[in-house]
């Protein structure tokens, strides 16, 4: 599960009302977004994109059924999808369970997740810590970062940071920008590992030049706060802005706050609300709080102006894709 920043000046807002403008005061903690699944909901819905091979049903079943790992996978993972099947969980089990016990690791990331999931039948995270150990040992990088956070966040085991850190590092290390991401906030908050804003800094961006919209927000809260780099407002509203844009609604709350208070652009109560809303959305809680103080002083043509900016949304991208592709990463389709 990916990590994102409340901007600790945004954590607790009292709002006063004066002839011009919003004070701020600023809660001096930095609090973590709730954490956002990372990994497809596989079969919840039909998948944005088809996968990468063409390889018919009847041969890819003839391929599983005689035993090939990498068929048994990519079946398993149709029948999870629904993708030219029928969606099929006991079907997708009894595939990615064939694979998993003959050693392929991609499947066995995939089964742990349907366990994790509860798409087994029911939940258990002690099969799905199995599986993801099984892949992770192996070397397998989506499976690194899934054991890390099952360390993180106690899914199964007992919490432990230090071994979420080694884990998140192996991945990280290997380009996975979730672990990258993750392993980011923890030197950020100096769990499992020593505080260390520059180590931050360094993991944050390798994860937001790979279009990871919660990196991009957590680098937005260190130019804002200045940690590990010099105070920059444009710089923390650009990777707001750019973060925002890309669904993270951390960064939209915290980008409609700069707006709101005025910090590093002019007051804009417009573009406060718009992002506000967005966030709000989204579930952020805090978001609807700032809206319901926002609805109360802005004209009703500041509000037929936001109306009008939400008819026309921002660019707002999707993980799905990127998602996916760490579910078949290793299957047919990739081969």
């Amino acid at each position: 599960m990916n990590r994102s920043y409340l901007s600790a000046s945004f954590a607790i807002v009292l709002l006063a009302l004066t002839a011009t403008a919003l004070r701020a005061e600023e809660n001096k903690s930095t609090l973590p977004a709730q954490p956002a699944a990372t990994v497809p909901q596989v079969g919840d819905k039909t998948p944005n994109a088809q996968p990468l091979d063409p390889m018919p049903l009847a041969e890819r079943t003839a391929r599983a059924e005689s035993g090939d790992p990498a068929a048994e996978n990519s079946l398993g993972y149709h029948y999870a999808f629904g993708v030219g099947v029928k969606h099929d969980d006991k079907e997708a089990l009894k595939w990615l369970t064939a694979s998993a016990s003959s050693g392929f690791a991609p499947a066995q990331v995939n089964l742990a997740y349907l366990y994790e999931k509860g798409r087994a039948g029911k939940v258990d995270l002690t099969q799905a810590f199995r599986w993801y150990r099984a892949a992770a040992e192996q070397g397998d990088a989506a499976a690194q970062y899934k054991f890390g956070d099952m360390y993180e966040l106690a899914l199964g085991v007992k919490r432990d940071y230090l071994e979420a850190a080694h884990w998140y590092r192996k991945a990280a290390e290997q380009g996975n920008a979730n672990a990258q991401n993750n392993l980011g906030t923890l030197y950020h908050q100096g769990l499992g590992v020593q505080r260390d804003y520059a180590q931050a800094l360094y993991w944050y961006s390798k994860a937001a030049a790979q279009g990871l919209a919660e990196a991009e927000s957590n680098l937005g809260v260190l130019y804002e706060k200045g940690l590990g780099v010099e105070k920059d407002y444009p710089k923390a509203l650009a990777w707001y802005t750019t973060a925002a844009k890309h669904g993270a609604r951390r960064a939209q709350y915290n980008l409609g706050m700069l707006y709101f208070i005025g910090r590093g652009v002019p007051l804009d109560y417009v573009s406060a609300c718009t992002w506000l809303r967005r966030s709000a959305a989204a579930g952020d809680p805090i978001a609807a709080q700032s809206l319901k103080t926002l609805a109360g002083i802005m004209t009703p043509h500041q509000k037929l102006l936001v109306l009008a900016q939400l008819a026309n949304p921002q660019d707002a991208g999707t993980s799905t894709a990127q998602e996916q592709s760490h579910f078949i990463s290793g299957g047919i389709e990739n081969q």
